[in-house]
């Protein structure tokens, strides 16, 4: 809210005598006709002088062309200077100065995240409804990409759950095809948002309805799971669906799977607490487990921990088939070697839904399939993206137009290989920062790893069991259902529950696309409702207190008055006056006012001076306040007046000057 300077102070009327008069001004009202301006005002030149050139005007003319055409130059080489280079590449700042000592650091946190992404990414390719190898194709350029512009070294880009979630149907819908070009229109969206600042954006997505999207996709994402971890096999991909069809196909289980499944899930959230549990009251008194080499040991075991779980189950899987038996769930081979450098496909042979023909889909008609994802993916990747950067700045101020403009590049480039959408991982960034990295070359570390799988290890994958890969993702994104902001949110203001439950709800058993939209317009609805504009209207009756005073009634508003509150604004002031009271209208919360409140005002006034009554009177008007009502109602129907605090009466206001 601006910061006004009021032409009056504000008082408390119930404490006024009522010993002054309230209406009978010298000089009713303050039009748009009769406004004083207070300016300087400008010795205009006689008759004789207009007829000859003005030299001066000229000069000045001159003058300020001069001036303009300097601060453009100013501008463009403000521009273009050193700082603003390092801020748009930021490896120029801390490549100079990279040592040995830093990349040792780098090194150890590039392998740890590497470990860490590959797992992650084949399973989330599954999510996604692509091939396995498309999760690896994701995981590699946009690290690369993040070195040169991203400015949080913590930071680590790739695949994601939520990504992953709402790139299911499109690629459900086109392929991979759909996927890639998904990545690099979000990217081209986020690269032109950096690039006009355009990060505001993100802003009208509120808290709670973010709440509620993470939470609803973490079970979304989890659900999906379910076929893999118990070996079924039915159509369905929805929340519903998944479980409808787990409950019809109970009795088709695969008991090795859902005891493979089910037992990862525990072993993975053991070593997920393996650090934590050295303190514990039973180990505290083990001194070996103080030794630091034995620290950094459970430390890695537990942050590579998604690694050694696909590592065991390939294993056993490789030992089980050499021996002839096949209880598992396989992920099948996996396509080995280096992706292809190619422009994302702006048309697509596309199969008939009879499976009979194919049909050419311009990039029109390929955008229109898409729809509002082309909109909303970049959107939420710029979200993950700015705040994993926040959370991992600590304190020092975030460049989240840097930021957009590293994640536009990643998708960007990662689409000439293949990759869908991709943004910041909160998990990876964690492993990152606790590996003690030092510059953003740990993720060329991380995606050099991930290329050396996908050139050699990808036959070896192949027996990856499904009932593995379900329980890692299961074990990553469980915690993403944010439980812990119910609390808060209760005790402080139980109303915004209401969109984060509108969210959840319609993410779940909707479409994450609209429910997330949905979400944020109840939101906004609620607040331009409650606060925006129904103000909480106080009637205040001053009964008379002499020959002199008549009753008083005074309408105080508590807050600006805007289209929502016309209709309850326009009841009060007509319920104020019975045809003899003095009706004044309290402005000093008011510092807006729209025009649908101006026109109501207007219609009172004047519906006011036709029943022979009073004028309507203003007090406590701000200058930009009295400015607009004196703009748009007629003088001969309102007055301003100002409350007198040395004898408690109110006496006409000034001139109404045009500052703001």
């Amino acid at each position: 809210m601006p910061n006004l300077n009021d032409s009056t102070k504000s008082i408390d009327y119930r404490d006024q005598q009522q010993d002054g008069k309230c209406a009978e001004p010298l000089m009713k009202g303050h039009s748009k006709d009769n406004v004083a301006v207070e300016r300087t005002s400008l010795t205009t030149p006689s008759n004789e002088d207009s007829f000859l050139p003005n030299y001066e005007n000229q000069s000045k003319e001159i003058t300020n062309s001069g001036k303009k055409k300097k601060s453009r130059i100013r501008r463009i080489k403000d521009l273009c200077n050193v700082d603003l280079l390092r801020r748009r590449l930021p490896i120029v700042g801390w490549l100079p100065n990279y040592n040995l000592n830093y990349s040792v650091f780098d090194l150890i946190a590039g392998v740890t995240v590497g470990l860490t992404i590959i797992p992650q990414s084949i399973a989330y390719a599954g999510v996604a409804g692509l091939p396995f190898e498309y999760g690896l194709y994701s995981s590699f350029m946009g690290l690369f990409a993040y070195t040169v512009f991203g400015s949080v070294k913590e930071s680590s880009m790739g695949p994601t759950a939520v990504m992953a979630l709402m790139t299911f149907n499109y690629a459900n819908e086109g392929g991979p095809a759909y996927a890639c070009l998904l990545s690099f229109l979000a990217g081209l969206i986020e690269l032109v948002a950096g690039l006009l600042n355009l990060g505001f954006m993100v802003d009208f997505i509120s808290a709670p309805v973010i709440s509620g999207f993470c939470s609803a996709a973490a079970l979304t994402v989890a659900s999906t799971q379910v076929k893999g971890l118990f070996g079924l096999k039915f159509s369905g991909s929805s929340f519903v669906e998944i479980w409808t069809g787990f409950f019809t196909n109970l009795s088709k289980i695969n008991p090795w799977d859902a005891g493979l499944g089910l037992s990862s899930i525990v072993i993975l959230l053991f070593m997920r607490k393996l650090t934590a549990m050295k303190n514990l009251r039973p180990f505290k008194k083990i001194t070996c487990l103080r030794n630091r080499f034995v620290d950094g040991g459970l430390w890695f075991i537990s942050t590579s921990r998604n690694a050694f779980a696909v590592i065991g189950g390939c294993v056993a899987a490789y030992v089980l088939q050499v021996n002839g038996l096949s209880p598992f769930t396989l992920t099948g081979n996996i396509k080995a070697g280096l992706p292809s450098f190619e422009l994302p496909p702006f048309s697509i042979n596309k199969t008939d839904l009879d499976g009979n023909s194919t049909v050419l889909l311009s990039f029109p008609e390929i955008c229109s399939e898409l729809g509002a994802a082309i909109g909303l993916i970049p959107l939420i990747a710029i979200l993950e993206q700015v705040a994993i950067a926040k959370a991992f700045a600590f304190g020092k101020r975030t460049d989240a137009t840097q930021e957009m403009i590293a994640l536009g590049m990643g998708n960007i480039f990662g689409s000439f290989f293949g990759a869908m959408p991709i943004t910041s991982s909160f998990g990876r960034s964690s492993v990152q920062n606790a590996s003690g990295v030092k510059t953003p070359l740990s993720n060329v570390y991380a995606g050099t790893l991930v290329l050396l799988a996908l050139g050699f290890m990808m036959p070896s994958l192949a027996y990856i069991p499904k009932a593995i890969l379900a329980a890692v993702i299961i074990t990553s994104v469980i915690f993403m259902v944010e439980l812990e902001e119910l609390k808060p949110i209760w005790k402080s203001r139980r109303v915004e529950l209401v969109p984060l439950g509108v969210t959840f709800f319609c993410c779940l058993f909707v479409n994450m696309e609209y429910g997330i939209l949905i979400g944020a317009g109840v939101h906004l609805f609620l607040l331009a409702y409650m606060a925006g504009g129904r103000p909480h209207l106080e009637l205040i009756r001053q009964p008379q207190g002499s020959k002199r005073t008549e009753e008083r009634v005074i309408v105080k508003a508590d807050t600006n008055l805007y289209f929502p509150g016309v209709e309850k604004f326009r009841q009060v002031l007509n319920e104020a006056t019975d045809g003899e009271t003095c009706v004044l209208v309290d402005l000093s919360h008011v510092t807006e006012i729209d025009y649908t409140a101006l026109k109501m005002l207007k219609s009172v006034a004047s519906d006011y001076h036709k029943r022979g009554l009073m004028v309507l009177h203003f007090t406590n008007a701000s200058s930009k306040v009295a400015k607009s009502i004196s703009s748009a109602l007629h003088s001969a129907d309102i007055d301003f007046l100002i409350p007198n605090k040395i004898n408690n009466t109110f006496e006409q206001s000034g001139q109404i000057t045009d500052e703001v």
